[in-house]
């Protein structure tokens, strides 16, 4: 049969496939390269703002390393164990800032083994949500937190001796084929954890909080995230968030957090341009506040975030939490303020045995939608990307 004219011509055009795109935008000249296109949701500030400010020909800048095992205990922090979610964390904090050296050792911590174990948790379904499976992911989280430490101890000291026994010991560990959650009890020698049938004692997060003594903690994103707030017994047990940010700048503050009962509960407020201040004498810039108020005693756990409309530059805000008269926190961030990363959840907090644990997180998400769901918050019904139905 003969073939109409315009599959003639679309015969004789050749084919170009994506990946032939892609190698034709970075090898035809240093001028031509192309960023690939990201999604930022997810990110750290500190990454997303090492991304914008690198010159527009370059490649992606690199992402500080673990951040995938970040994302999976985000995904699952409705579901792990309180315990095991900070474990998880602590580990991922050893990671090097983004671009610096990462040893051979710990990239296979921060790469491989943790997210792996994670996968496995999520993989294994209604096991996972057990006595047994919380036990079993807590016991092998403690042992990978346990080694962490030992590798960046021996790394300060440059025992290579120290090193090759913990790499030796990950690969018997770790490297062994898994269906699921391993359910082999964690066994290390000289240091031996539970054995398998033990109860898990009680968790330590003091152990897991870089400034737990002091009583004014000022919290990076890389550098000392974290902190634990003692129990006060003569307050109200409320937590007050106050964001100091410039003035003119129209931010919505907000915190949604889950009741030990599972349900999930969103506070919000506003910053009112005219209610600026200037804090002291001497200062020649005004600030605004914007404040909310969280009932401690019923929460599970919690994020606090702040939205703004897209703007060319970011804003340097500072976030301060108060509980009694005994416990702050100051967590100083960005906020990007781009499409596709208009929310940063500053701070993420958990209740446990010894206190409230609360992180640096200045993590960036497109809305408060995508901010709830990247932290597995679950059962919101939503009016919109940014409006839950309350």
């Amino acid at each position: 049969m003969p073939r109409s004219p315009r599959e003639v011509v679309r015969s004789a055009v050749p084919l170009v496939t994506s990946t032939a795109l892609g190698r034709a935008a970075v090898g035809v000249g240093e001028g031509l390269r192309r960023r690939p296109r990201v999604d930022p949701a997810g990110w750290s500030a500190p990454e997303l703002t090492a991304y914008l400010d690198a010159p527009r020909a370059s490649l992606v800048p690199p992402r500080r390393a673990g951040h995938e095992a970040v994302r999976l205990v985000h995904e699952l922090d409705g579901t792990l164990p309180v315990e095991a979610v900070l474990l998880a964390r602590a580990v991922a904090d050893a990671a090097p800032p983004s671009g610096h050296e990462l040893s051979p050792t710990l990239g296979q911590i921060l790469q491989r083994y943790l997210p792996d174990t994670l996968v496995a948790y999520r993989n294994s379904g209604s096991a996972a949500q057990s006595a047994e499976g919380h036990r079993l992911i807590v016991e092998q989280l403690r042992l990978l937190h346990q080694v962490t430490r030992d590798v960046a101890r021996a790394e300060a000291e440059h025992d290579d001796r120290e090193l090759r026994l913990q790499q030796a010991f990950l690969s018997e560990r770790f490297d062994r084929p898994s269906n699921g959650l391993d359910l082999t009890p964690a066994v290390r020698r000289p240091v031996a954890p539970s054995a398998a049938g033990t109860p898990v004692p009680p968790m330590q997060p003091r152990g897991l909080a870089s400034s737990a003594q002091s009583t004014h903690h000022r919290l990076g994103v890389e550098v000392r995230p974290t902190a634990v707030f003692t129990p006060d017994p003569d307050t109200q047990g409320i937590l007050r968030g106050r964001l100091a940010l410039p003035s003119g700048l129209a931010v919505t503050l907000g915190a949604v957090y889950e009741k030990h009962s599972g349900a999930v509960e969103f506070v919000t407020a506003t910053s009112k341009r005219w209610q600026a201040k200037r804090r002291q004498r001497g200062f020649g810039a005004a600030q605004l506040d914007v404040a909310v108020h969280l009932p401690l005693r019923e929460i599970r756990r919690f994020v606090i975030h702040a939205t703004a409309r897209p703007a060319p530059r970011p804003a340097d805000i500072v976030l301060f939490l108060t509980e009694g008269a005994s416990n702050t926190a100051e967590l100083p961030t960005t906020l990007v303020r781009r499409p596709g990363a208009s929310t940063t959840v500053i701070a993420s907090g958990h209740d446990t045995s010894d206190g409230l644990f609360v992180r640096n997180e200045s993590t960036v998400f497109g809305s408060l939608r995508a901010a709830c769901e990247g932290f597995d918050y679950r059962g919101v019904t939503w009016l919109s990307a940014d409006t839950p139905a309350v």
